[in-house]
Order: C-alpha cells, then sequence, then structure tokens
C-alpha cells in the first residue's frame, strides 16, 4: 500500500495511492481510512492469465508529534486463473499488517523523511496469504521543488522465509489545477526469484480539505513483471 508527496501542503499525509508511502505521520490525536475500490491486477504470461481485485483497507492513528500506528488488511479478495481452458475463482480475506511509523524533524524544511517497520501475519485465506510472516522496513525521502512540486525516493525490504525481496521506486508529484494533483513513479521489485519492474502515475482529487480520491496505474515492462496494476480509492482524515 501506497504514494506520491502530497502537492497540497494542507492537505492530510494519506498514503495511498502509489508504491511509496507519504514521507509524514498524522498529527496526535487524528485518525484516517484508506480504502480501496478496490485495486485490480492483470497479468498474461505462459499461457496463464490471472486477474485479482482487493479491497484493501488501512486505518492510521497519530500517536505523537512524530510516531503513528497502521493496521492493513483485506476483507475481500476476489482471483480469477484461466490455465489450459479451465477458470478457478476464488474469494477469502487476505493478510493483516501491523506497522509503525516514524517521520522525525528535519532540520532542512524542504526535506521530509519517514520509516515504516511493518510485520505481516499469514491470517488471509488460502488463496490470498503468504503462508508465513513478512518482516518489512521501508522509507521515504522527499524534497520540494518550488512552492508545490516534490520528487521522493522510496526504498523497501521483505524478510520472509529466509528471503530477502527489494524495492526501489522514485515519484514526482505536482498540482494540476484547485484540488488536483497528479504523480509519476517507477518501481522495480528483485530478490526471491524473478524481478518486476512498472512505470505508472495517478491523480488525486482533494475534497473538502479532508476526504481524497484517487485513481492510477501501473504497467509492466519485463516479461516477468505483473501486466496491469491499477485502481480507484477513498481516503478520510478525522480528529
Amino acid at each position: 500500500m501506497l504514494c506520491a508527496v502530497p502537492a497540497f501542503a494542507d492537505a492530510p499525509a494519506f498514503d495511498r495511492p502509489g508504491i511509496a508511502f507519504s514521507p509524514s505521520v498524522l498529527g496526535q490525536g487524528e485518525f484516517a481510512l484508506e480504502q480501496g475500490l478496490p485495486d485490480f491486477q492483470h497479468d498474461d504470461a505462459a499461457d496463464v492469465d490471472s486477474r485479482s481485485w482487493t479491497a484493501g483497507t488501512t486505518l492510521r492513528a497519530g500517536l505523537g508529534r512524530t510516531l503513528e500506528l497502521q493496521i492493513a488488511g483485506s476483507l475481500w479478495n476476489r482471483s480469477s486463473v484461466r490455465a489450459h481452458g479451465v477458470t478457478e475463482h476464488h474469494e477469502g480475506v487476505g493478510d493483516t499488517r501491523f506497522s509503525l511509523k516514524w517521520a522525525p524533524a528535519l532540520p532542512v524544511d524542504s526535506l521530509s523523511f519517514a520509516l515504516l517497520a511493518s510485520a505481516t501475519a499469514d491470517t488471509g485465506a488460502a488463496a490470498f496469504t503468504n503462508d508465513r510472516p513478512v518482516y518489512s522496513l521501508g522509507a521515504t525521502l522527499a524534497r520540494k521543488v518550488g512552492a508545490d512540486c516534490a520528487v521522493a525516493l522510496y526504498a523497501n525490504v521483505d524478510h520472509s522465509g529466509g528471503v530477502d525481496t527489494w524495492t526501489v521506486s522514485p515519484n514526482f508529484s505536482f498540482p494540476i489545477r484547485g484540488d488536483l494533483g497528479g504523480y509519476v513513479e517507477a518501481g522495480r521489485t528483485t530478490g526471491g526469484g524473478e524481478s518486476d519492474s512498472r512505470v505508472g502515475g495517478g491523480f488525486t482529487l482533494l475534497l473538502h480539505d479532508r476526504v481524497q480520491l484517487d485513481l492510477y496505474a501501473l504497467h509492466g515492462l519485463t516479461r516477468s513483471s505483473t501486466d496491469v496494476t491499477a485502481g480507484f480509492g477513498v481516503s478520510m482524515a478525522w480528529q
């Protein structure tokens, strides 16, 4: 789960959408709900066509000036896999992730940085679980460019079953008009098997300063990459 740096200084620091997460935390006593409506993946490789839909949910709570607690999961998932003329469908819940986010104050106002440490429990249905716990550590470093734009670099490592998987993703966010913003990003994941390289972007629309709609898409660049990842979602914050 996932995002570009918000182009609007007064907007809540939502983590949707995108590969990365926002380099800031919610204030103490603030809460946020981020919901996929849903997110979608399609991959067609070696005569196997697979499609999946995930209604992922992230609940966030600000614990102080620099700390935030997150709980994430997906109560509804659906997959469709067609191979050799036979199609199988599955539905069920996904795994559950618990995270702690730390965003220290930096001496340079134009820079922002956050670390996100996570543990994912294998609580999902058979078709939607990793089958073992996953431990993750990610970081986002962002720099403002001008008044409203920003560039950011995200890096993450997942450790599960003795295997490390690395992800690196740069992004650039910018305002378009009014409360409509956009971003572009690229990402590469390696380790634990074949690599995955993607490029894409999305849009965010801020409503009433506390609600954000998002729309995004990513396209796979190599034969081993997921062909298409896309989604629509809503995020809201309150005190």
